[in-house]
């Protein structure tokens, strides 16, 4: 998408004209006054045959708000500056926000040469090179043109041309978004949208949401560069023809998107830049008013790193909208403000930056672990991998591909080429059920976990070590994250598993001969009593135990997987568990579910222990209770 750019009245309309054949000022305000309001679009054939589309901007300061509307669209540029006027203020502040708009490509149309002599173009030039020192124009073509007479026409087309063979394709991957530009009705067609979408695909037949709103509207044709089409990508000029939606909703500045890519923000996260020339520090909270996409409006900037922003310096912040807006991470804004003693106060441009985030969280000043998460979002944000990395570290959990696809923002079959490459870079690690964590996390898990086992083993002398879920819980961390920072320490060494337990490489519980005595006592009782063990504190007494020292060895025994606890008033050998178990799998080979009694009696026992049991079996989805039945389990299943 080529865009223009410049003060008013330097001839930028008439150069799209003198390109495309077509006039960009179709409004009657426009042609009463000579003065472009709304922005114009227009397609354009370069000498390579491509269709390129163009938008043309007012110039005029009180129109600055629609300039900025088309500007979010502008791959290259074509900076106007006429001969007989030179620099002037619109040309400095369209250049500012082209450069705060991300536009990196372009060049120079000097205008309406011929109102001018030779040397008075040779001072304008140099002029202009002097002006645009430092941005990123620096280096691009300055065309002398006339729209009247066409001379330099040649030279600025060909210099044209090679700016947009220059020019990367714009990335079409990823969620489908177009900022509305206008809408309309028109007869026999029904509401038409156009803009240019920021982001994905449409095709004929798609449905589109409406944000903020949450009305659904079908896409029941298509132009693309004012030729009808199956297919819209991000960068063209695209007008849809949409069925099912009121179009007195489809108002400037809201966002139509794919199912569910993104919602209202009133709250979103940015590196914000004020610009050198601001004659003033910006302060906490100030009120701007916020420009991003088509959509404007008020917001107030909250700091989050120091109390105020410095001309020429950045810092991230959280912009606090009046009111919501479509906005998705990547986007480009610029922020105007009145400032005092520039041109007598007037609003003007005074920075602009990039939204990180969209939190929709009132976020705090000064906290290290959201800055080092923005900046980490900041780095990653221009490669979709790296963006796909940083959202699953930031996460701090495993994810499935399709949720890990839904806070990156974008499609799930874009997501899958991204996790293999990451995977094969190592930054990714599979977890369970198809989940995927980023090895940074498993890596801060497994030093939480060597620290929990440490302060286990010390507090607790006797035990052998913790179970992966007594672990889970101490850590509160995500249990597939455990599990994969569990595989990574056995793998290297620094832990061990025994019996039903997790300890420290190398770690022997050291048992008095008392102890050892009545852990040998315990575990011979129950392997006699098989499944109908005697009460805890009745073995506790025929071992001549204290109650607190017999519970102490009974989790040492539980830690070498000898004994289960089943409840607070059964403790089985875990041979008698297993025999338990086997009835369990036994009866479901016979019928897919049974009852308590069934179970009791195949099993020889009273209810007072047919019940505690099934009650762990559950605990441990061997069974599922399904009313006075039960079925297999999760477990059963995997050994039916």
């Amino acid at each position: 998408m080529l865009g223009t750019a410049g003060h008013v009245d330097h001839g930028k309309t008439a150069l799209v004209k003198l390109l495309t054949g077509c006039d960009t000022d179709t409004l009657a305000a426009e042609k009463q006054r000579g003065l472009t309001i709304e922005l114009g679009f227009a397609p354009c054939r370069m000498r390579d045959e491509r269709i390129v589309g163009i938008v043309d901007v007012p110039g005029h300061v009180s129109f600055i708000r629609n300039m900025v509307a088309g500007a979010h669209g502008i791959d290259v540029v074509i900076l106007v500056v006429a001969a007989d006027d030179s620099v002037m203020p619109q040309t400095r502040e369209h250049l500012d926000i082209l450069t705060l708009m991300g536009v990196r490509h372009g060049l120079i149309a000097m205008t309406k040469i011929d109102l001018v002599d030779p040397e008075m173009r040779e001072l304008v030039a140099a002029d202009i090179r002097e002006f645009v020192q430092g941005t990123f124009l620096a280096g691009a073509a300055i065309c002398p043109i006339s729209s009247v007479t066409g001379e330099g026409f040649d030279g600025f087309a060909r210099a044209l041309n090679e700016a947009v063979a220059a020019c990367e394709p714009r990335e079409a991957s990823g969620c489908f978004r177009l900022w509305v530009e206008r809408s309309f009705v028109m007869r026999g067609f029904g509401t038409v949208v156009s803009g240019i979408p920021t982001s994905g695909e449409v095709r004929v037949g798609d449905r589109l949401r409406l944000v903020p709103g949450g009305q659904e509207a079908r896409v029941r044709g298509m132009e693309v560069y004012g030729e009808e089409a199956d297919l819209g990508r991000a960068g063209e000029c695209v007008a849809l023809n949409l069925a099912e939606i009121d179009q007195d909703l489809l108002t400037r500045g809201k966002v139509l998107c794919e199912g569910g890519a993104i919602e209202p923000a009133t709250m979103v996260e940015a590196e914000l830049s004020l610009l050198a020339s601001v004659p003033k520090a910006l302060k906490d909270y100030a009120e701007v008013h916020l420009h991003i996409g088509t959509g404007s409006g008020l917001a107030n900037v909250a700091l989050l790193e120091g109390s105020a922003l410095q001309p020429g310096c950045r810092q991230m912040v959280q912009l606090r909208l009046a009111q919501p807006l479509g906005i998705a991470p990547g986007e480009r804004f610029v922020i105007r403000a009145n400032v005092p003693g520039s041109g007598g106060g007037q609003v003007t441009t005074v920075g602009g930056g990039r939204i990180l985030d969209t939190s929709n969280v009132r976020l705090r000043r000064g906290r290290p672990w959201t800055l080092a998460a923005l900046r980490a979002r900041r780095e990653a944000i221009d490669s979709p991998s790296a963006w796909c990395g940083a959202i699953l570290a930031e996460a701090g959990q495993a994810l499935s591909p399709a949720e890990l696809a839904r806070r990156a923002g974008m499609r799930g079959e874009q997501v899958g080429p991204l996790l293999a490459r990451l995977r094969g870079d190592g930054a990714v690690l599979e977890a369970a059920g198809g989940a995927v964590v980023h090895r940074d996390v498993v890596s801060r898990a497994g030093e939480r976990a060597l620290a929990a086992l440490e302060h286990f083993h010390s507090d607790h002398p006797k035990r052998l070590g913790m179970t992966a879920d007594d672990l889970a819980e101490n850590l509160a961390i995500d249990r597939a994250v455990v599990d994969a920072a569990v595989a990574g320490l056995l793998a290297s060494g620094k832990i061990e598993r025994q019996a039903e337990v997790l300890v420290l490489a190398g770690r022997v519980v050291k048992l008095s001969d008392e102890d050892r005595t009545l852990c040998e006592g315990i575990e011979r009782a129950l392997r006699e009593a098989h499944l109908t063990p005697p009460l805890p504190q009745e073995l506790a007494a025929a071992l001549g135990a204290e109650a607190d020292r017999f519970q102490a060895m009974v989790r040492v025994l539980a830690d070498l997987g000898k004994v289960v606890q089943i409840d607070r008033k059964v403790i089985l050998h875990a041979e008698a568990l297993a025999a338990a178990q086997q009835v369990v799998l036994d009866l479901f080979r016979k019928a897919n579910s049974f009852t308590t009694m069934e179970f009791r009696d195949t099993l020889g026992v009273s209810r007072k222990y047919a019940v505690p049991l099934l009650d762990y079996f559950d605990s441990t989805r061997l069974t599922a209770r399904r009313g006075s039945r039960r079925t297999p389990g999760a477990a059963a299943k995997e050994l039916l």
